[in-house]
């Protein structure tokens, strides 16, 4: 009987570690393998240091753990001389040697709540391991803002998509690689900014893109945002402004409830839309056509 290629899941972890009480159990299930991995020191990328209830965090781990399938990988993570995007790469593929060759590897963050993961599982294992380099990606839904009467969420201003799985881990920046890029018709609910000032502020200050954009000036821009303003708003993400074009609000008190209703959403690509981007010859001729008219 051939023997199934393993998914492997291994999550960054940091100052919003407490997230993981959402995202780990919508994976727990599917999951074969899961590694967690956290700076030895406690350190963000940016080198500095973030608070972590250690007592807290192992007896969340313990609860979800029912099959002894989480291991806890610390390591040096924070290295000075190099920036925080370069910390972030050089942290995932540590991440991927320690989780080892072999089978699907799927990286994740903390603040990524995976929809339908036991069905993204089911459709990796149709795929085969061994054909060449190739990263799975799925759609990001982006949760932008926390509000009294529920959240404010990005309508991007095209297809926002995340490396998240691959056959053959190596990245270069953030998930990226030179690989082919596949996509698979899967949601992750993506909880970014929905915290408290404090938290966004430790966030845009410590995450792998805080040199690219002024920090302050967008935490000022997060900080007005209300029910009554925010259909004014247009291309405001911090690093491309077009790729999140506008906001839209629904109603939910927690995030239980919030991936529940982002479950029913529709997948904005057909079978057949699909078919074509994930054709290796068709993305041939286009980027050779791109080229042509570059000249």
């Amino acid at each position: 009987m051939k023997e199934t290629p393993p998914i492997k899941v291994g999550f960054l972890v940091s100052y919003d570690w407490q997230l993981l009480r959402h995202a780990l159990p919508l994976v727990y299930k599917g999951a074969d393998v899961i590694y967690l991995a956290i700076d030895r020191q406690r350190l963000t990328w940016a080198g500095n240091p973030f608070d972590f209830d250690e007592p807290a965090f192992m007896q969340m781990v313990q609860v979800i753990d029912v099959d002894n399938k989480i291991h806890i990988y610390e390591d040096d993570f924070y290295v000075p001389t190099l920036t925080p995007m370069e910390c972030e790469v050089r942290e995932r593929n540590l991440l991927a040697k320690a989780m080892g060759e072999g089978g699907w590897h799927v990286q994740l963050d903390a603040d990524e709540y995976f929809l339908d993961f036991n069905g993204f599982c089911e459709f990796l294992r149709k795929q085969s391991v061994l054909q060449k380099e190739v990263n799975y990606c799925v759609v990001l839904l982006n949760l932008f803002k926390k509000l009294p009467e529920g959240y404010l969420y990005i309508i991007s201003g095209r297809l926002d998509t995340i490396q998240v799985a691959t056959n053959k881990p190596h990245y270069q920046y953030g998930r990226k690689n030179d690989y082919f890029n596949k996509i698979a018709p899967f949601f992750i609910l993506h909880d970014t900014w929905a915290r408290t000032d404090a938290e966004v502020w430790q966030k845009i200050t410590n995450w792998g893109h805080k040199n690219d954009f002024d920090a302050t000036a967008y935490f000022n821009f997060w900080k007005s945002l209300s029910k009554e303003n925010y259909q004014t708003i247009r291309d405001f993400h911090p690093i491309e402004p077009a790729l999140w074009h506008r906001l839209e609000f629904m109603e939910a008190t927690t995030v239980e409830e919030l991936t529940k209703k982002f479950a029913a959403t529709p997948f904005p690509l057909s079978p057949w839309q699909i078919a074509l981007k994930n054709n290796r010859n068709i993305a041939r001729i286009k980027h050779l056509w791109r080229k042509i008219w570059k000249l």
